[in-house]
């Protein structure tokens, strides 16, 4: 058995007093808890969760002829945070190799060999997103980051729903779910294509570029869930597409949710709170 430990006591001028421990804050040694370093400051914990995530930013990016197609997370991530990473590649099977136990979802966008790939996680300090690109000459990659997200409500497959297309200029899209629904859509047609979400959807990244003779439009646009389709996401020209549900799971704080403008979340009780 191992003996105990007695607490460590120090001389306070008058008298023996048991200790106290100390942190060092990157600037002092300070009473207190222990914190860490969560990418940006110095920190007891992570930020709490809340239903619905807070977007925090994203950064695109692309690799032309190269095995490995690197993109760092956007500015101002945090450890805690969800960062979504999406990979189009031009051909073959993309693979995350960073962080490495992150498993992608992979569907093809109905044209020649083209791939989309989606994964989520939790931020644990990887400065970088990697992916292993295999023989593909081209891909194109977006990152984004999410805050307030509920890290233990986490799943290894956080994309929802994925649907493909072909020779549409109306995509519907999938019912939101609860918490926060990112959509992700890969399109590809032979002419450079505009787009609109519908009302409802707030637009973010998006990255427009060329494989081969496709011109493709990777886009994302994310809505609070409510069970109930937003629309379809329109284009001025038929086009083949690969699109994803991604969830970034949030906690309830028991209360009712009124979505403005939602037809089937919009619901007024006694108790409604507005989210």
């Amino acid at each position: 058995m191992a003996p105990d430990q007695a607490p460590v006591r120090v001389w306070d001028g008058a008298r023996w007093v048991e200790g106290v421990a100390r942190v060092w804050d990157g600037k002092q040694w300070t009473n207190g808890s222990v914190r860490f370093w969560d990418g940006q400051d110095w920190t007891a914990r992570p930020a709490e969760p809340r239903e619905y995530a807070t977007y925090i930013g994203s950064v695109s990016g692309a690799a032309t002829d190269r095995r490995f197609g690197v993109l760092d997370v956007p500015p101002g991530t945090r450890v805690g945070d969800f960062v979504v990473s999406v990979c189009a590649s031009m051909s073959g099977v993309p693979r995350l190799l960073s962080p490495s136990a992150t498993m992608p979802q992979i569907i093809g966008a109905g044209t020649a060999d083209i791939r989309l790939a989606v994964a989520c996680w939790p931020w644990a300090g990887e400065p970088s997103a990697v992916w292993d690109l295999g023989d593909s000459p081209q891909a194109k990659m977006i990152n984004l980051t999410y805050r307030h997200g509920d890290v233990t409500n986490a799943s290894v497959t956080p994309v929802g729903d994925m649907q493909t297309y072909n020779g549409l200029d109306a995509l519907p899209l999938m019912p939101s779910r609860d918490f926060l629904s990112l959509f992700v859509a890969l399109t590809v047609s032979t002419s450079v294509t505009s787009y609109r979400w519908p009302e409802g959807l707030t637009p973010r990244e998006h990255v427009l570029g060329r494989f081969g003779a496709f011109e493709i439009s990777l886009i994302t646009a994310e809505t609070p869930g409510a069970g109930a389709s937003a629309g379809s996401l329109r284009l001025n020209t038929p086009v083949d597409a690969a699109m994803y549900l991604v969830t970034i799971p949030g906690r309830s704080d028991g209360h009712p949710t009124w979505i403005l403008g939602d037809g089937i979340a919009s619901q007024l009780g006694t108790t409604t709170y507005l989210g």
